[in-house]
């Protein structure tokens, strides 16, 4: 007998039973007078792992890492009561709000809780909260990626920045594989013109201007031969020559920088450990105990 070979269907993604808009939304509809037990806990299941893991790369153990997690679910779900929380994309979310509240630790007295790395050598000059936010760098990919619809950054976050399969944030989205697939595509374009949208809107000079079409397709192409001007005025120039870097990330490494771009500290090392953990097959957002009130 004959092997049926692989089907020409589209691949089903993994089955969540409902997507993270739609626990948003029945927690939006929540009136108090029972506990939201199903929306409430299956966002933590999915998404507790990933923001403790931030969260102690931010933190000086276990025990604040746990406190400032709850307190980065606490605030988004009571944003989400009034209407204004994330839909879709819950993931990059929380890991901004679990930076956001370990920079207003660093302004009191829970400045001790915070990772002895991020106290250490800070001048008159430099504060704790500076050191959380994204790097000059990294502004573009930043800007660029609020741009985005929530259902972009939910797909670009979970697999460029976790190395997931696609079928994770197709299940989170209800998107099959193959829909899934089209929309990052998509989404990465998207997320480029944005960069190139936001690097003619900032630059310093109509010489920055000028040159932009040149810097996009050099960089579309692989940014390998640069045109002679060009790379003259990149060399003089610290707004093309950031830009320059971001565009090259599309070609190699986009992770890492969209990691860094909207994290700040510690984004590449969370970046690389969600990529191990994916790689062991314990990534995903699967629901953990690690940390866990």
């Amino acid at each position: 007998m004959k092997d049926a070979g692989p089907s020409n269907s589209p691949a089903p993604a993994r089955s969540f039973g409902a997507t993270d808009e739609q626990l948003s939304a029945e927690l939006r509809k929540w009136t108090g007078a029972t506990p939201a037990l199903h929306p409430v806990g299956e966002l933590l299941d999915r998404h507790w792992e990933a923001a403790f893991g931030y969260a102690r790369l931010c933190t000086d153990g276990p025990r604040s890492a746990g406190i400032l997690t709850t307190a980065a679910f606490t605030r988004l779900f009571g944003e989400t009561l009034r209407q204004n929380g994330p839909t879709s994309a819950w993931r990059s979310h929380l890991l901004v709000t679990v930076r956001r509240i370990a920079a207003e630790w660093a302004g009191d007295h829970r400045v001790d809780m915070l990772h002895p790395e991020l106290l250490s050598g800070t001048g008159e000059g430099e504060r704790p909260a500076s050191r959380l936010l994204p790097p000059q760098r990294r502004r573009l990919l930043s800007g660029a990626f609020q741009r985005l619809p929530q259902s972009a950054r939910c797909l670009l976050w979970h697999v460029e920045v976790e190395a997931e399969p696609l079928t994770s944030p197709a299940g989170l989205l209800g998107l099959d594989e193959e829909g899934a697939r089209v929309e990052l595509g998509r989404a990465r374009d998207r997320l480029r013109e944005e960069c190139l949208q936001l690097h003619r809107e900032t630059a310093p000079d109509e010489e920055c201007r000028r040159y932009l079409r040149l810097l996009d397709v050099t960089y579309r192409r692989g940014g390998l031969a640069l045109d002679p001007d060009l790379r003259a005025h990149i060399e003089g120039c610290g707004h093309c020559d950031a830009a320059a870097d971001q565009l090259d990330q599309f070609n190699h490494g986009l992770g890492a920088a969209l990691s860094e771009a909207v994290l700040g500290w510690g984004g590449r090392a969370y970046a690389q450990s969600r990529a191990n953990e994916a790689g062991e097959g314990t990534g995903g957002g699967r629901p953990t105990e690690r940390g866990r009130p």
